[in-house]
């Protein structure tokens, strides 16, 4: 398989398209299992299509480009799984040409072909939960458009030129879709310094590039009223460096084992080999930083997953290909990358569906579980009060307490005024037909406000409370 895609053919756009199908084909359809924050994702693209506003009436680090995307699915097709999975399956597809289009038009090896969207499309096989339409998938497209633009200026005989506005530009609407990809812009500026003459008027036209969609966005909730919620929603837990054990990274380091010893080995290859010119050493260059960056940003990731690895992927794939086309041998790089190939796919499929045992049991604590409620509960508007929120797979989101840990701010504080304003405000604009407490705080807000308690009932079920009509 790989000696077919070194060859330099435009055959090969259908090639990583028949690839794509064969590697994802067998868990498209909703056979994959349903994330929690998978689940969060369909619940802001319904609440929006049915006319909450983002951030102020619904609470959720999502990204505002992000929540845009799920908006518009949602709006097209409803709360429908395996078309979100479809969506980033053509991502995923897109990303492998663009990638393999980069690295044959900036001539960053020393032979033309399509072995880097080979390796790319594997790379993002390597969990199934890289097959879901995450933030940090779609904003990666947006941070190869920026490495495109930003190895251009190298490749430019008259020098930087004002372009590099375009750098910062996509990564700044890379942080919209997804908050960590803001510490990319250390990286461009540290690139443009290191390997490129820009001068300080270009400096200031990528960090401006960088800027302005930032600034747009914030001037749009701005002029709605509702700045203060896009900050406390997005912006101010940005930097917020979060507490991982062992056990939370467990599947994900397992996932990325052996691309990772490939990756350096593959580095390692290719500084040893004397055919590179000056512009290709300085793109190596320019990769290893972004593998650095990439590695910083998964700390500030709202969450623990293999797909949150996907911002490495383009590193990856990047060395990756350049091991294999160094490998000597005829037959050896096949046979090696034979091993990789049925690696990934073995991965993948103990995962999801066993081969043999009982699988991975990858990402356990992050599947949606069935939940047993009665059938007069399914189909409401619910309130899911804690860090699990499965019962939504049954129903709709109600008020904007949608991400718990942006709302255990009002939630936990019933003592505090402002809190008990904002409540009150909540529950009468969009009140819950039933609540699911499970940090049992609903009893200490009922105490607080009577008018509320009034509107609802205990049920025969722990913590769960049903309105009365």
């Amino acid at each position: 398989m790989l000696t077919f895609f070194r060859l330099n053919s435009l055959f090969h756009i259908f090639s990583l398209l028949f690839l794509v199908v064969i590697v994802k084909l067998p868990f498209f359809g909703e056979k994959l299992p349903l994330l929690l924050p998978e689940l969060e994702w369909m619940l802001v693209g319904e609440k929006i299509h049915k006319g909450s506003f983002l951030y102020k009436e619904v609470w959720t680090n999502v990204g505002p480009f992000s929540a845009l995307v799920y908006w518009a699915i949602d709006a097209s097709f409803g709360k429908v799984q395996y078309i979100y999975e479809f969506i980033a399956i053509l991502v995923v597809y897109f990303q492998a040409l663009y990638f393999t289009f980069v690295c044959n038009t900036r001539q960053t090896f020393l032979e033309k072909n399509y072995a880097p969207g080979l390796i790319y499309v594997l790379l993002m096989s390597l969990s199934f939960d890289m097959s879901k339409l995450s933030p940090v998938l779609l904003s990666t497209t947006f941070l190869l458009f920026a490495f495109n633009k930003l190895i251009k200026q190298m490749e430019r005989r008259e020098g930087v030129s004002d372009e590099v506005f375009e750098v910062g530009l996509y990564i700044g609407i890379a942080a919209l879709f997804h908050q960590p990809s803001l510490i990319f812009i250390p990286w461009s500026i540290a690139s443009l310094i290191f390997f490129t003459n820009a001068n300080l008027r270009q400096h200031f036209l990528a960090l401006l590039g960088f800027i302005l969609p930032l600034f747009l966005t914030g001037l749009y909730f701005y002029f709605y009223n509702s700045l203060d919620e896009f900050k406390y929603n997005w912006f101010s837990g940005i930097f917020k460096i979060k507490q991982y054990s062992l056990e939370d990274f467990k599947s994900a380091l397992i996932a990325i084992t052996v691309p990772s010893a490939l990756t350096i080995l593959g580095f390692l290859r290719q500084t040893r080999v004397s055919r590179y010119n000056s512009y290709q050493q300085r793109t190596q260059q320019i990769m290893l930083i972004w593998g650095i960056t990439a590695l910083l940003a998964l700390f500030l990731s709202p969450n623990v997953a293999p797909m949150q690895f996907i911002i490495l992927v383009p590193c990856f794939a990047f060395f990756i290909t350049g091991f294999f086309l160094h490998v000597k041998g005829a037959f050896m790089p096949e046979i090696l990358f034979t091993v990789l190939f049925i690696f990934i796919v073995f991965f993948q499929f103990q995962g999801v569906t066993p081969l043999f045992g009982k699988g991975f049991e990858q990402l356990a604590d992050m599947r949606v579980k069935p939940q047993e409620l009665p059938e007069l509960m399914k189909g409401q508007k619910m309130l899911v009060i804690g860090e699990r929120i499965d019962e939504y797979r049954f129903g709709e989101s109600a008020t904007c307490y949608l991400n718990w840990d942006l709302s255990k701010i009002d939630l936990e504080n019933p003592d505090n005024y402002e809190s008990i304003i904002n409540i009150f405000d909540n529950f009468k604009k969009d009140p819950p037909t039933i609540i699911i407490d499970k940090q049992n705080v609903i009893p200490k807000i009922f105490m607080r406000i009577p008018a509320l308690a009034s509107d609802y009932k205990s049920t025969n079920l722990k913590g769960i409370y049903q309105r009365k009509f």
